[in-house]
């Protein structure tokens, strides 16, 4: 019984983040540009949510539920049939992935079943939900947590097939994809498989990349217009430090409770999440929400490691 009512909890948590995400932000692209084909680059080229946002504004059921639910629940933003389609796809995704986090838990060592489900939310409630500037929201962002997190669990759990489909799925979704196969070839680098695992997905991604200029190939490109200076004025500094939950530090700060792949892992993490600030918007920190399942993982690990390694007291 209290494994189900904490399940419940999580559960209710994990659906609160995705609505205070959806509710506290405003959708930087047009929903229906983006359906359509012909938002601006690169936000277009990530297209596998594009044809569930056509379906969407063509079904009669979710236009009428946008409607209902904009009755019910004023928000800022105009509720469409396009965005809810997300939120209730964000729903199920990043729900019944906290509940594969129960299993996976079992295979990364973790021995508190709840830990790396409740620090995953922990992370993204400061990272995307808890906003004070540049609140805003894409389509493919929590459907590419969880995609790209899935890849993380099975890249530490050495399962180079099951790395391989979800990198095939998240590829279309974002091209920072590509940074799960800098982090395969650093920490599975001697393992003959894993090298043939990551020539498939380079393959992949060099696919999804052809098929998406060829899809949409005269869209305008934008890219971050602000420059590095104007992002680190104090004031942008605490919601720019919410990368990662605010766990970067305390993770590095613990890495002698990692292992050695453990720390092969935060090493490459480390190094593209700074890659990342050449073309993401700094304050904008859910740019970085891929890396909030590895770092839910480090943190869980070392949280368990350092209480165990402590002597009792008497």
């Amino acid at each position: 019984m209290r494994r189900i009512a904490a399940i419940l909890l999580l559960l209710c948590a994990t659906t609160h983040c995705v609505l205070s995400i959806y509710y506290v932000n405003t959708s930087y692209l047009d929903l229906h540009r983006y359906a359509q084909g012909t938002e601006r680059e690169p936000f277009q080229r990530r297209f596998l949510m594009a044809p569930i946002l056509r379906w969407a504004e063509s079904n009669h059921t979710l236009q009428a539920a946008a409607a209902r639910y904009s009755r019910n629940i004023p928000q800022p933003e105009p509720m469409s049939a396009a965005k809810l389609a997300c939120i209730l796809l964000s729903l199920v995704l990043l729900n019944a992935f906290g509940l594969w986090t129960i299993r996976a838990s079992e295979r990364l060592s973790i021995r508190h079943w709840w830990l790396l489900w409740a620090l995953m939310l922990a992370i993204l409630y400061a990272s995307y939900a808890a906003r004070y500037e540049q609140p805003l929201w894409y389509p493919y962002d929590i459907p590419h947590l969880v995609v790209f997190g899935a890849a993380t669990v099975f890249l530490l759990t050495d399962r180079p097939l099951p790395f391989v489909i979800a990198f095939a799925i998240d590829a279309p979704l974002r091209e920072t994809s590509i940074f799960l196969i800098a982090l395969a070839l650093l920490v599975h680098f001697r393992s003959k498989s894993w090298r043939i695992a990551v020539a498939a997905c380079s393959v992949l991604w060099i696919l999804t990349r052809i098929i998406a200029d060829h899809l949409y190939p005269t869209g305008s490109h934008q890219w971050n217009g602000l420059h590095w200076y104007t992002m680190i004025k104090p004031w942008h500094l605490p919601q720019l430090l919410s990368i990662a939950g605010f766990l970067w530090l305390p993770v590095w700060l613990g890495v002698k409770y990692l292992t050695r792949q453990e720390r092969l892992a935060l090493y490459a993490a480390t190094a593209m999440i700074f890659f990342t600030f050449f073309f993401a918007t700094w304050n904008e920190t859910r740019a970085w929400s891929e890396w909030t399942v590895l770092f839910a993982i480090l943190a869980a690990v070392q949280l368990e490691r350092s209480f165990a390694s402590q002597p009792a007291s008497h």
